[in-house]
């Protein structure tokens, strides 16, 4: 009888210590040519799409098995650490005696086992064959045959030889151990435990069959079975590191939790300085999702391989599950000093960044993943997830894009693409991907959530309907209860508004925007105090929030607490000292999902930070002008701007550009845009238009009117018919205008900046009451726009319908807080209306937000007087500015005599007050101030001629009303002429 032969089998030769991955890698038939086996897994199991993206812990250990830990390299001690997964006896072939003895001289069996070993598969077959040919019932001829087609591969033609050895030799077990290892090369896990079975059955102590059982068994989850075949070893065999780490994964899985961690523990310590014993404690300790005890033996690992690729990296995997950000980041980066383009290290490392709360930060290594590897959906799904949060919103668009042709069937995926679709203003394909995601998923609570923001744009009657749904799913979605809270407030509904935000603070006592929101709605209940209350919890809680500072301010100002209001005020000036003259914001969909000014300077910042890493890359330029644009840095903009023109061809981005431009009433610039967007698209109507308002801006009416007859009949719709209203008008044809204007409002017009026009078209013309009621129309079409608003509030006070100017613009000071006009024109309405002490007040926030026009100045200076006589210092600093910014104004000449006079400055009164009758000789103020005047001084006949010319005036014109107009047809409110569309003021 031969003694028991072994030879280097089908799995990696190298030797190592089992973590339980082994020999699920060998059954799936993954294997190296003498490295040791790597298994990275590209595809992530969907779970929660979020959470899984940004690398949650609940995700840790399922990636654990299938990519996460890498296997060491060769090495032990001082060359280069080797630690490999599969146990280092499940690389041997054992082959049993043979039932006949073999005639063949033994040397020919040790030269085919030497070949076996140094991997010489065709030189054992060719040398096997022959004894073969002549013995062919020589089970170990057959036996090694096996062996030596498994090391080719030939799996069908080795199992051959395999059945004939074992119907020979049925009584051996070794024969039997070998037929296992064939079966799990193949990935045939079922047929190879049934082989390794077999062998125990016939030597229950056998050492090989009973370890491949127990580690099968530990693969399968069956834990008490693999103790049972562990516990038919040695003593001398279960005292070793290896079968020790084998029975602690047997243990947890049997359910015996401190046994299992007890003595994997022990291992550990008994190990000494072992980095293979270490590195293998570690990936059961992380498999456990015990991060923390993991981190601690991959850093053992480490301390005899410092530089080692494969320890560095699975410690920063164990690290990032213990969220040990800081040592992962470490471990990371030192691993890709050596790497620098490994696809998973940098996408782990991206992870770490993400995890502390810097997608900044994480973007960077992840873009290189990308590139590295761009078919990889794990790194695209998770760069989504990261420019979402950063408010690269198209990015995030066209990563979710990629993702989703890789993974059609994610359906989550097309959920998020929705949603970021929605915030780059492309509503259409954003509403189409959450509508298909809700009708699969109508039972998805942020599905419908989602859905219902998105439809605020247009139907707010269907963004109620999907909240209520949501909320009728998970009472407790406190977003989803929110957004409804705000579509109530904004349609008047306080008190359903007050419901809902004290439901959600109940649960999320310091939500700084249901405090906001809660704040502004007892303002509109008439219930300051309590404002006030949850105002300044808010700004507590965001104290650099100039949004609810302006807020906190406004309630502060109600609750007739004015010292503490203007405190307020100045700190809102100390963190925006230029004063906010971006656009104001509109919308429920904005107002949700508004980020505060530092958010938006970083969000500046970021971009800035991307394009010096991708210079080339004119998406981020255009992203940069726009955004320059919106902070008022119009001359930076601009340049970006011209950059962009030249390097740009995309259509959409281009016009894109345009509509920023436009919105800024950067019309020359906007034109270049449109007039490359046509060259490359001639039937776009959208783009025609918008050229058409910009030559009217730049080349005059006749040729915006020429551009607008290039659209198709077919194509014109009734924002056209209200331009060309506007361009009618221009020209001197005011009965074709209105006959334009008609066809419009039959058309249903959809954009914001036309119905605009039109109202002012109706002002110029004497219909207020018809413009009040056309933007009453509009506001279910374009709901909540500022301008409109503002433009309606303006028409009420031209109708004397005082309250209702005031209660819009009240709404409108809480939905753009930093956007001066409403406070101004409503300043202007109390100080008209003879309610000064309420008015001073505003108008000093206007001034504070950034206005600085005649008119503001004017009536702060009139309030202040007419609410105190005695507090004139103040009076005259608001009088001089608006003298400085318009001398020739009557009005103000008017009161900076009145002013002067109520000082006793005598001689400059009179100045000021023929001033005002120069420009005006039958203003009646003048008149009577300058009668005072001279009676002061003495001059007692000039002071009853003064009067006279009052009687005189009165006589002639008894009705005539002298009071200061309302500022219709100023800059505050008029149509704005092209020669001046280029001011840098900020004009209504």
């Amino acid at each position: 009888m031969p003694p028991h032969i072994y030879v280097v089998g089908l799995r990696s030769s190298r030797s190592g210590y089992d973590n339980g991955e082994g020999g699920e890698q060998a059954a799936a038939g993954k294997r190296s040519q003498g490295r040791p086996l790597l298994v990275r897994n590209q595809v992530l199991p969907q779970a929660s799409l979020r959470n899984q993206a940004r690398g949650g812990t609940q995700n840790f250990t399922r990636m654990l098995r299938n990519r996460l830990f890498r296997k060491a390299r060769d090495g032990f001690a001082g060359a280069a650490l080797r630690v490999r997964i599969v146990f280092f006896l499940a690389s041997c072939l054992v082959l049993g005696p043979s039932t006949l003895i073999s005639q063949d001289p033994p040397d020919i069996y040790g030269q085919a086992i030497s070949d076996l070993n140094e991997q010489k598969y065709l030189e054992a077959e060719a040398a096997l064959k022959a004894v073969l040919d002549q013995h062919p019932r020589d089970a170990t001829a057959l036996g090694l045959m096996g062996v030596a087609l498994d090391g080719q591969k030939r799996y069908a033609e080795a199992e051959k030889f395999y059945e004939r050895a074992v119907q020979l030799s049925p009584g051996s077990a070794l024969l039997f151990n070998n037929l296992g290892t064939h079966y799990l090369a193949q990935g045939d896990q079922e047929r190879a435990l049934r082989a390794y079975l077999q062998a125990v059955k016939i030597n229950p102590h056998d050492r090989n069959a009973n370890l491949q059982v127990a580690q099968i068994c530990i693969h399968t989850k069956r834990g008490s079975e693999a103790l049972l075949h562990l516990d038919q070893l040695s003593k001398d065999e279960q005292g070793t590191p290896a079968i020790r780490l084998l029975r602690a994964q047997a243990l947890a899985l049997a359910g015996r939790s401190a046994a299992a961690e007890s003595l994997l523990s022990d291992t550990l310590t008994q190990s000494g300085d072992d980095p293979r014993v270490a590195f293998s404690a570690g990936m059961i300790f992380a498999g456990w999702k015990r991060y923390a005890s993991a981190e601690e033996a991959f850093t053992r690992a480490l301390q005899s391989a410092p530089t080692d690729f494969d320890v560095l990296n699975n410690l920063g995997l164990a690290a990032l599950g213990a969220r040990d950000f800081a040592r992962a980041a470490d471990s990371f980066q030192v691993a890709l000093r050596q790497r620098p383009d490994d696809v998973d290290c940098l996408y782990d490392l991206a992870r770490v960044y993400d995890g502390q709360g810097r997608p900044d930060l994480a973007v960077v290594p992840l873009e290189r993943a990308e590139r590295l590897a761009p078919q990889r959906p794990e790194i695209l799904l998770l760069l989504a997830t990261l420019t979402e949060k950063l408010g690269f919103y198209g990015d995030a668009a066209t990563a979710y894009d990629r993702y989703l042709k890789l993974r059609p069937h994610d359906d989550l995926a097309q959920r998020e693409r929705g949603f970021a679709l929605a915030r780059t203003s492309r509503t259409d394909a954003a509403l189409a991907d959450l509508q298909a995601y809700v009708q699969g998923k109508p039972r998805d609570a942020r599905g419908l959530y989602e859905l219902g923001v998105v439809e605020t744009i247009h139907d707010r009657t269907k963004s109620l309907a999907h909240f209520n749904a949501a909320l009728a799913i998970d009472p407790n979605f406190w977003a989803a209860r929110y957004a409804r809270a705000v579509l109530n407030y904004q349609a008047g509904r306080y008190g359903e508004a007050l419901e809902n935000l004290t439901l959600v603070l109940k649960h999320q006592p310091d939500d700084v925007g249901a405090l906001d929101t809660l704040g502004e709605t007892y303002l509109q209940l008439l219930r300051p105090r309590e404002a006030v209350e949850a105002l300044g919890h808010a700004a507590e809680l965001a104290p650099e929030d100039t949004q609810i500072l302006m807020h906190y301010s406004r309630a502060l100002m109600r609750d007739n607490r004015p010292d503490e209001a203007q405190a307020v005020l100045r700190k809102f000036q100390q963190l925006a000292p230029e004063a906010n003259r971006a656009r104001p914001y509109s919308g429920l969909f904005t107002f949700l999902d508004l980020p505060p000014v530092q958010q938006r300077a970083q969000y500046l910042a970021n971009l800035e930070a991307r394009l010096r890493v991708h210079p080339e890359d004119a998406t981020l330029k255009a992203s940069i002008a726009q955004e320059e644009l919106a902070e008022g840095k119009r001359n930076e903009s601009l340049e970006m701007f011209h950059q962009v023109l030249a390097e740009v061809s995309d259509a959409n981005l281009l016009g894109d550009c345009a509509r920023a431009l436009l919105d800024d009433e950067q019309y020359e610039p906007a034109r270049g845009f449109l007039e490359k967007v046509l060259a490359a698209e001639p039937s776009r109507s959208d783009a025609r238009l918008d050229l058409a308002i910009s030559l009217f801006h730049t080349a005059g009416p006749a040729a915006a009117l020429a551009e607008l007859a290039l659209i198709p009949p077919d194509q014109q719709k009734g924002d056209i018919f209200l331009l060309r209203a506007q361009l009618l008008d221009a020209l001197g044809r005011p009965a074709e205008a209105a006959a334009a204007l008609n066809r419009g409002f039959e058309a249903s017009p959809t954009r914001a900046d036309l119905y605009f026009q039109a109202a002012l078209f109706l002002v110029k013309h004497g219909q207020a009451r018809q413009m009040v009621d056309m933007l009453g129309r509009a506001d279910q079409i374009v709901p909540d726009d500022p301008k409109l608003m503002l433009t309606r509030a303006t028409g009420f006070e031209m109708l004397r319908e005082h309250e209702q100017a005031l209660a819009l613009l009240s709404q409108l000071e809480s939905r753009s807080p930093t956007w001066y006009l409403p406070y101004e024109i409503q300043g202007i309405i109390l100080t008209i209306r003879i309610r000064p002490a309420e008015a001073k007040p505003v108008l000093e926030t206007a001034i504070a937000l950034g206005a600085h026009d005649a008119e503001v100045y004017f009536y702060l200076a009139s309030a202040t007087i007419d609410a105190n006589t005695e507090d004139v210092g103040a009076a005259q600093k608001a009088i001089d500015k608006a003298l400085a910014l318009d001398p020739k104004d009557p009005f103000t000449q008017s009161l900076a005599g009145r002013i002067a006079y109520l000082e006793k400055d005598y001689p400059s009164a009179m100045q000021h007050l023929k001033a005002a009758l120069a420009i005006w000789p039958d203003m009646v103020e003048a008149h009577q101030t300058l009668s005072a005047t001279y009676r002061a001084l003495g001059e007692k006949d000039k002071s009853v001629e003064e009067l006279k010319a009052v009687l005189r005036i009165k006589q002639q014109n008894p009705t005539a009303d002298q009071s200061p107009p309302f500022p219709v047809g100023s800059e505050l409110f008029g149509v704005r002429s092209p020669d001046n569309s280029n001011s840098s003021q900020d004009h209504f």
